[in-house]
């Protein structure tokens, strides 16, 4: 998403009667477009951690929103981004989020998806000791503990899926959608306190 910044009439004339230098000026942009980046980033965070955006704090998402920052890209032109930088651990799994994918298991046969709140809370199946697969045909196995002995019943854990396509949520373009707001504002108060200062 593209968020581009303009001044308004009267503040345009105002910078422009104060600023003689255009060097001296875009300095002061690069500078207001860095505050306005991190008031973005800001805002994406807050609405990660609220649950704005389709996401539960569960596992990585949790690690998501710790990754999420403002930096500039290029001071001359002011260019600034608002994301997950692409060396962080959290990068992949944004932009799985972000704009959806299929997963496949990359060493086991099957992915194990979780259907109930310990399997959830558990790392992996081995976390969870006495499961055992239950087959069905036409249908994808499960990963099932029996509670009250051979004749008695199921607790279903896991299903065993060969993929998963995982939707698009969108989540940084909605973020900074929502964020956009406080960025201008935070841009336009940015500039006017430094040529005015």
């Amino acid at each position: 998403m593209l968020i581009i910044m303009e001044l308004d009439a009267a503040s345009k004339a105002k910078v422009e009667a104060r600023m003689k230098n255009a060097e001296a000026f875009e300095r002061i942009l690069a500078e207001a477009l860095g505050i306005a980046a991190n008031v973005g980033a800001e805002g994406v965070r807050e609405g990660l951690a609220q649950g704005r955006y389709g996401l539960t704090m569960q596992h990585g998402e949790a690690g998501l929103a710790g990754s999420v920052f403002g930096w500039m890209i290029s001071e001359s032109p002011p260019l600034a981004a608002v994301g997950v930088p692409s060396n962080t651990p959290a990068s992949v799994y944004a932009a799985i989020h972000e704009f959806g994918r299929t997963i496949r298991p990359k060493k086991a046969r099957a992915l194990a998806i979780p259907v109930n709140a310990a399997a959830r809370q558990a790392k992996s199946p081995r976390d969870l000791p006495g499961l055992f697969m239950v087959k069905r045909p036409g249908r994808p196995p499960l990963l099932a503990r029996s509670i009250g002995g051979a004749h008695g019943r199921l607790e279903i854990f896991y299903v065993l899926k060969a993929s998963v396509t995982l939707p698009a949520r969108h989540w940084l373009k909605r973020g900074m959608q929502d964020a956009r707001p406080e960025i201008l504002e935070s841009f336009k108060k940015a500039v006017m306190a430094r040529v005015n200062g």
